[in-house]
């Protein structure tokens, strides 16, 4: 009788061996599940969006090296001719206490306000229908958008078409420029997130805000142009 009551002890603990073993998957598998979440989060992240204001690597420091120096606009009243008098800035520009160093004529990289003119952007691009490209040199869509806007300012002078790097390494958006050939926009330095606080924009890039001659905002267009001729017919849509 010895033998069948050996072989029974010997099942029973392997029954309650292989219980344990599942029961202790069973209990991995929302911790298993987690983690793979957490990690497709970071890989599916979209490198278009903006998470925050704060940037993920210092500012750069002093000027910042550029291939070829475009200015961007001073102004109405700094280019008006003779008898020609200035455009005045609507009290609802959001852009009106909105200072930003030239990021194209070499402005500083610092995340302070450092370099940045004395005359706010509303000021800047009062007097002709504006049209503000938001980008930032880790975008893959803005890689794609750059050359389009820079041919739509080509097209369209009678526009005060600009860029505003919305990142603190602004050397970074200097260098995209360059390697793009986007060498004929102008474009200002945001490394404080400053210009989308004002304009209380979306956070993600790229984006296309129009404004009036006076300051005030035409529309938002939270989405990536593709050719000149679309970016040109959405912008005349709302002027």
């Amino acid at each position: 009788m010895s033998a069948p009551v050996e072989h029974s002890a010997r099942t029973r603990a392997i029954i309650i061996a292989v219980t344990l073993v599942v029961g202790i998957a069973i209990l991995c598998v929302p911790l298993i599940a987690a983690l793979r979440d957490d990690s497709a989060d970071d890989v599916g992240a979209p490198t278009s969006s903006v998470e925050d204001g704060t940037p993920s690597a210092p500012a750069d420091d002093g000027p910042i090296e550029v291939a070829n120096e475009v200015r961007c606009p001073e102004g109405a009243g700094a280019g008006a001719s003779e008898g020609e008098g200035e455009v005045t800035v609507s009290p609802e520009a959001e852009l009106k206490d909105v200072h930003l160093p030239c990021l194209t004529e070499g402005g500083t990289g610092s995340a302070g306000s450092a370099g940045a003119s004395q005359t706010s952007l509303a000021e800047r691009l009062a007097g002709k229908p504006a049209v503000v490209n938001v980008w930032a040199w880790w975008c893959a869509p803005c890689r794609e958008e750059l050359p389009v806007v820079q041919q739509l300012a080509e097209q369209n002078p009678e526009w005060n078409v600009v860029g505003v790097h919305l990142d603190a390494k602004g050397q970074a958006g200097a260098d995209m420029l360059r390697d793009l050939e986007v060498d004929k926009l102008p474009s200002f330095q945001d490394s404080n997130h400053t210009f989308d606080s004002a304009a209380n924009l979306p956070k993600v890039v790229p984006l296309t805000v129009v404004y009036n001659p006076d300051g005030t905002r035409a529309h938002l267009y939270a989405q990536t142009f593709h050719s000149a001729e679309e970016m040109e017919k959405a912008v005349q849509e709302v002027l």
